[in-house]
């Protein structure tokens, strides 16, 4: 027997087929098939014999048709040969025939005629199931469990199902929960191995055989190392800050590939939504946790923590390092100091501010403003500075002064309330003048009053009679219990 070899139909036709009319070409061969049933099932062998009628010339071989487009050719001396394959599938049906060749008396080969139809009909495959996995994304972490399920179409049949990894049967999982719709893979702890494609397809019981399906759709999954520890940052950087200023927290996670949510430690126990006034605000792959205002004893450490929703789980990522926040007392208020005291001061004359910080000595900053907008600072390590102005003038000097200091606490500066307020007025010397001449004049008129009461006085020391006292005595140095007076 001769090696099988299979080419096109057609091309076999055209090739072999003598030109003339099948008069001229040897008879049909008688063909049969065994064994005989109405539909075949995939996987059954059938035989399909081709039987060449008796004649003197010489056999060459046999040639087996289907109507799908294929055909075998087999080489062999003797009158009769069996085909025997397995059916696949539906393009294993269809109409077959077979033909025989010879070589005649010109030692040239004959093709004969083809021989009648036989006809296979073929049952398809079951229809594919579907493939679902039980997550809301394709994409997880892991650690996290994975459960497929595969369903086939409503039916009474017995079924058996199997799962694909990567086009690789998974043969190490749990099928007692299986019935004969639907079954479950179930991967308790996913790991990077496990992405890839998956796929699944049963068994059908049918006249004692299992009849595979069509393979499922493929599902994707792509299981991702866990998410790193976020970062957090603090404002002001140096952790430090004075009650009643503002403290920001800012938590960066280390990915944003699923949906985030975010949460803040204080000393290991988590800081409630709107604790102290504070608010949150969520943006990409971040959240900012702000106090208006610090309370309190709030120092502690802080730390924050990411959760991502995986399939409708959410998995926390490891909290982040932790950041130490120390909150101060505010410095307390200074005291500014006027020089001159009263606020008045005279154009061009100097116009001295003393801003003085209460406690103990310590790195300061001095700032004075007026009328809101700084005008002198200075680095100091007392307790006072002083801002002096030579010179002053109604346009730098007239306004409302305050003054306030910053302290240095580790790398941060805290600064102190703003002092009292303290009103500045500057007067131009013309003003003076008026007010200086009135004042002499006041003086000239009290001086020439005084000389006319002593004038009116000596008219009348005729009339009076001092006892005790001469004329020229000096009645400051007499005893005045010693004068005695008396108008005549």
């Amino acid at each position: 027997m001769g090696p099988l070899c299979l080419v096109p139909l057609l091309a076999s036709l055209q090739i072999l087929l003598p030109l003339g009319s099948p008069a001229d070409l040897p008879p049909p061969p008688n063909i049969t098939v065994t064994p005989e049933k109405t539909e075949y099932l995939i996987g059954d062998t059938v035989s399909i014999r081709c039987v060449a009628p008796w004649s003197k010339d010489r056999m060459q071989g046999f040639q087996f048709l289907g109507t799908s487009g294929w055909a075998v050719d087999v080489r062999t001396s003797r009158r009769s040969y069996t085909h025997r394959f397995n059916i696949t599938g539906p393009k294993d049906g269809g109409l077959h025939a077979c033909t025989y060749t010879v070589i005649n008396r010109f030692r040239r080969p004959v093709r004969s005629q083809e021989s009648s139809f036989i006809f296979l009909s073929v049952k398809d495959h079951p229809p594919r199931p579907t493939l679902a996995l039980n997550s809301s994304t394709s994409i997880t972490i892991e650690g996290q469990p994975l459960v497929f399920l595969c369903t086939a179409p409503a039916g009474d049949a017995e079924r058996r199902f199997h799962f694909y990894k990567k086009k690789v049967e998974v043969t190490n999982w749990d099928n007692s929960n299986s019935s004969y719709t639907e079954a479950q893979l179930q991967v308790e702890k996913s790991s990077q191995n496990d992405t890839g494609n998956f796929t699944c397809d049963y068994d059908e019981k049918t006249e004692g055989r299992w009849i595979p399906s069509y393979r499922s759709q493929a599902v994707e999954v792509l299981v991702k190392e866990p998410a790193l520890a976020p970062r957090l940052g603090v404002d002001p950087p140096s952790g430090v800050v004075s009650e009643d200023r503002p403290l920001r927290l800012t938590c960066v996670a280390s990915r944003d590939d699923f949906r985030l949510r975010f949460g803040f430690y204080r000393n290991g126990v988590k800081i409630p939504p709107g604790q102290a006034g504070s608010r949150t605000r969520n943006a990409g792959n971040s959240s900012e946790l702000h106090f208006p205002q610090s309370p309190r004893s709030f120092s502690g450490k802080f730390s924050c923590e990411v959760e991502e929703e995986v399939g409708g789980t959410w998995v926390p990522s490891p909290q982040s390092e932790a950041v130490d926040v120390t909150v101060k007392d505010c410095p307390s208020q200074p005291a500014l100091l006027l020089d001159p005291p009263s606020g008045e001061v005279v154009d061009g004359n100097p116009l001295l501010l003393t801003c003085v910080a209460n406690g103990p000595t310590a790195q300061r900053k001095f700032f004075f403003y007026k009328d809101g907008a700084e005008q002198f600072s200075e680095m100091a390590t007392k307790d006072r500075s002083l801002y002096n102005i030579p010179e002053a003038t109604a346009t730098i000097a007239t306004g409302q002064f305050t003054c306030r200091y910053e302290e240095r606490v580790s790398d941060t500066w805290i600064s102190s309330p703003f002092s009292q307020t303290m009103m500045v007025l500057t007067q131009a010397r013309s003003q003076l003048i008026p007010l200086v001449a009135g004042c002499a004049a006041g003086a000239a008129t009290l001086l020439l009053g005084l000389l006319l009461v002593v004038c009116f006085c000596r008219k009348r020391r005729g009339g009076v009679h001092w006892k005790g006292l001469h004329n020229k005595d000096d009645p400051s140095t007499y005893p005045m219990a010693n004068v005695n007076s008396s108008i005549s």
